[in-house]
């Protein structure tokens, strides 16, 4: 069976219940995945998958795997039976039926549904409500089939040892501790679900100040201006990562006292790998997008024309939803994140101040 996937990072995360539930409903299945390269170690590691099929992605023409014709030869050599297609564009729409599989199955409401020939119901139809989360709309399938889904149903992302080993020597050389630092992940896709800039350098101040504990930023290289800005206007030293691949990034989630973030693709693979985090919301939908599987904390407003789709801010032409937050909310959301994980785990995990020097005017 052949799972279509392509991007992004979020969605391929939410996507780890249903192969899940696959895996445990038949353990021999062949289950592969296509997806685009730079998302391939989402399910490099997982033991459901036997194989990762990778894509070049628009955004990314020099990168390895292959192009979209090459995929759609790559895929009908492999003759598979099923197709399942979770993505929906006209890609996969292509690459679906250039696979030459005799079942392939998209949701109800997929453009040019005709051509698949088997249907899952809509997902407010299969689960009978109307508020789904991305991993219950994931999940349809399955319970749609009566396939058998935990009660605890969540991501369970694999983090491999030598990307273990890489963070673990480069935090080592960086003179912090295994499970002794906050990751800060300042970046979303969009501007209306991405705190500023100078509100996530003072919490990091503040969270050094208050916990005595280093402070790690973290972006992809394309992301690399937000955390010079950020650091510009820090008045503290703390560390600003953006060369980390993808499971090297995981590990670094894996091993923190505390994840900050906005609702992106990392705050779900900080939720995935059970890590305590806090999220800073913007525009997105609550209901559809919330962290799933750990404990966390959200900071949000409650303005009337939350959620909106993001793109732009209509209402105000500023997205206050996010703007108006402070670091003072934000701390305190902090500050009881690490209580509750410090109970938790038996230990005490709130630091005492008195180390670091205040803050210079």
């Amino acid at each position: 069976m052949l799972l279509i996937r392509l991007r992004s990072l979020g969605d391929s995360i939410l996507t780890l219940p249903l192969l899940d539930a696959l895996h445990t409903w038949r353990p021999v299945l062949g289950l592969d995945v296509l997806i685009e390269t730079h998302f391939a170690p989402v399910f490099r590691h997982h033991p459901a998958v036997r194989e990762v099929l990778t894509m070049r992605s628009r955004q990314a023409p020099g990168a390895p795997g292959w192009s979209k014709s090459e995929a759609a030869r790559g895929i009908r050599r492999r003759r598979y039976p099923v197709v399942l297609n979770l993505h929906g564009g006209t890609t996969s729409l292509f690459l679906s039926l250039a696979s030459g599989a005799g079942r392939r199955i998209g949701q109800r409401g997929f453009r040019a549904s005709w051509c698949y020939n088997a249907h899952i119901p809509h997902s407010s139809a299969v689960w009978g409500r109307g508020k789904i989360h991305t991993i219950e709309h994931q999940l349809t399938l399955a319970r749609w089939l009566r396939i058998p889904i935990a009660d605890a149903a969540r991501p369970n992302l694999f983090v491999a040892e030598d990307a273990r080993r890489d963070v673990g020597v480069r935090l080592s050389e960086s003179g912090i501790r295994p499970n002794g630092y906050v990751l800060i992940q300042p970046t979303a896709t969009l501007f209306t679900k991405q705190w500023p800039e100078h509100g996530f350098a003072e919490l990091a101040d503040r969270l050094a100040q208050r916990f005595s504990l280093p402070v790690v930023f973290s972006a992809g290289s394309r992301e690399s201006a937000v955390l010079e800005r950020i650091r510009s206007q820090a008045c503290r030293r703390h560390m600003y990562w953006s060369d980390l691949p993808l499971q090297a990034l995981f590990a670094l989630i894996e091993g923190c006292r505390l994840f900050v973030g906005n609702d992106s693709g990392p705050t779900h693979a900080a939720a995935a790998l059970r890590r305590p985090l806090v999220v800073v919301w913007g525009s997105s939908d609550y209901d559809v997008w919330r962290p799933w599987g750990t404990d966390n904390e959200i900071v949000r407003s409650a303005l009337p024309c939350m959620p909106c789709p993001g793109y732009s801010c209509e209402e105000h032409g500023d997205p206050r939803c996010i703007l108006d937050i402070g670091a003072d909310a934000v701390l305190e959301a902090c500050e009881r994140m690490m209580s509750r994980s410090a109970a938790a785990s038996g230990g005490n995990n709130v630091a005492s101040s008195g180390s670091i020097p205040p803050c210079a005017p």
